[in-house]
């Protein structure tokens, strides 16, 4: 639906408050310390390949989602199939998420809290976003970013005096393989991720360029995720950086501005909080899109309550501790790797010999008056 479209700048800018999510909170990787950098820029060599084909499916396809386009290359058997599992990665995606925030909160500041309630608040505030639609979640992603950016800024800039080069030494301390491994899983958590946003592709209007919109958003990504690296490994040190399950909180909790602000890891949770609903969003969205699309409905929004609860139900038993969440990270890029990357491979191939064929059918009655 038109009215249900997102602006460009929107698009870009709901993209990158997707790959924030949990990102800048969990930390985007902290097993190898200060060769990170080297593992957040090495990830972009699968990423730029990607990005640019979830680009071509949107411009081959243009004002359709992901599983239109599956269900018109595939038919109704096999296009089903990848939708269902493709709302799948979305509904556990959501609860990741959800228990992500949850963890979150209850370790930094409501130890005594039960995460319950913590979910259930933040699945309600979700459903709400995504039942407003994709124009909504647009607008409130422009209403957020700017802060989201200069908390990321103003942080980093406070703690430049301290940065040092020492800070990223040694050099390649770590072995190729283990930088390799770790770029890999930054590939997958959170840039791949970015598949989702192909479940809300009929937003982006038809005459919007998809390159520029993920390309745009990825140079973003990039950017913040070096600062925030930067300033992590500045205030906290290889040793804690990778003891601690939440270094961009730890980092910003010991970082004092002059003598009248001082303990602002608030504004980090702030951070969490605004793009965490931004991702949760989109899953939510993607997955109630999918579920309509199976069943044939003409609108999505009344599933979206069910499809929530769905996900708030999965976030609940996802894990049993929160050092099982962390240690899933280690398999997430494997289980993972088919849906951000085999699906849209699969209908990118299918994709350009549909259109091709189309393409010669059309020219072949003109050929023949």
């Amino acid at each position: 639906m038109k009215q249900d479209q997102m602006t460009m700048s929107q698009a870009l800018f709901t993209i990158v408050l997707f790959n924030f999510g949990s990102s800048v909170v969990m930390g985007i990787t902290t097993k190898i310390c200060q060769d990170a950098w080297i593992a957040i820029i090495l990830a972009l060599v699968p990423t730029v390949p990607l990005f640019f084909l979830f680009g071509r499916i949107m411009r081959l396809f243009p004002e359709k989602d992901l599983f239109e386009i599956m269900q018109l290359l595939f038919g109704k058997i096999i296009g089903n199939l990848l939708v269902v599992l493709f709302v799948w990665y979305a509904l556990h995606l959501a609860a990741l998420v959800l228990r992500n925030f949850s963890a979150f909160t209850q370790i930094s500041s409501l130890p005594e809290t039960p995460q319950l309630p913590i979910m259930i608040l933040m699945a309600l505030i979700t459903v709400y976003l995504a039942r407003s639609g994709m124009r909504a979640l647009g607008k409130w992603s422009t209403a957020v970013i700017f802060f989201v950016l200069f908390v990321v800024v103003f942080t980093f800039a406070a703690v430049a005096p301290q940065l040092k080069l020492d800070a990223l030494l040694p050099f390649m301390e770590h072995k190729p393989a283990a930088v390799a491994e770790t770029a890999f899983q930054v590939f997958s958590f959170p840039y791949a991720e970015s598949v989702m946003f192909l479940g809300l592709a009929a937003a982006v209007q038809k005459g919007d360029n998809p390159y520029k919109i993920f390309f745009y958003a990825l140079s973003i990504i990039v950017g913040v995720f070096i600062l925030v690296f930067l300033r992590n490994q500045a205030l906290l040190g290889a040793t804690m950086t990778e003891l601690t399950y939440f270094p961009s909180y730890v980092a910003v909790r010991l970082l004092e501005v002059g003598d009248s602000l001082a303990r602002i890891e608030g504004s980090i949770s702030s951070n969490f909080v605004l793009a965490g609903i931004v991702k949760i969003t989109v899953c939510l969205l993607a997955a109630s899109r999918g579920i309509a699309h199976l069943f044939q409905l003409e609108e999505y929004r009344p599933i979206v309550l069910p499809v929530g609860m769905l996900a708030l139900a999965l976030c609940a038993i996802v894990y049993r501790s929160t050092m099982e969440m962390f240690a899933f990270l280690r398999y997430y890029p494997i289980y993972a790797f088919p849906f951000q990357v085999a699906i849209p491979v699969t209908v990118w191939i299918a994709g350009e010999i549909y259109i091709r064929r189309k393409r010669r059918e059309d020219v072949r009655p003109q050929a023949n008056p």
